[in-house]
């Protein structure tokens, strides 16, 4: 398992970036400028309000307490997005870990902030990988290098605030297929 650090978290949202071009906002961060990377921070402000974001733009902006937010993102020189598009284009290697968390929530990158993601990489983790083996699309519990007993292969197939649909394929042979609302 790799470990993860500042470094892996700076690969990883610069990878999700360019394979994604922005996800959600591929329209401001496809090629981006000043002017689209300030517009997407308006757009997503009011939208993306995740546990942490708030302290993600409170130390890229520097709001004053009580400050209209909005207001203040506006009223931000275009100068100030220059290293974020210069970090996202390619034309510098490293950029301040202030502008390394905007892009991993303009992104939608998870976890974040650096924080959160080097926690991730719990025992937790090293525990499942070391516990189960894949398969055929299936994970069976390992017991001292035997299998024991067969965990099938889940997904998610809906997922909203109250409830969540998952399919569950029991026996792949026998064609045995479960569905399930929570």
């Amino acid at each position: 398992m790799r470990t993860k650090t500042s470094v892996t978290y700076k690969n990883e949202i610069l990878e999700k970036y360019k394979r994604e071009k922005g996800g959600e906002m591929n329209c401001y961060l496809q090629e981006p400028t000043r002017k689209q990377i300030k517009e997407a921070c308006l757009w997503l402000l009011n939208r993306r309000k995740e546990k942490y974001d708030e302290s993600i733009l409170n130390r890229f902006f520097q709001f004053e307490e009580g400050e209209n937010k909005a207001y203040a993102i506006e009223r931000v020189h275009g100068d100030k997005f220059k290293p974020i598009v210069n970090f996202l284009t390619g034309e510098t290697k490293s950029t301040t870990p202030a502008n390394l968390e905007l892009i991993a929530w303009l992104i939608d990158f998870k976890p974040r902030p650096l924080s959160m993601y080097l926690k991730s990489n719990t025992e937790n983790e090293v525990t499942l990988h070391e516990s189960f083996q894949k398969k055929e699309n299936a994970y069976y519990l390992k017991n001292e290098n035997q299998v024991v007993d067969i965990i099938p292969e889940t997904k998610v197939i809906e997922k909203t605030d109250k409830s969540i649909t998952i399919i569950s394929q029991i026996n792949p042979t026998l064609r045995i297929t479960t569905i399930v609302s929570l």
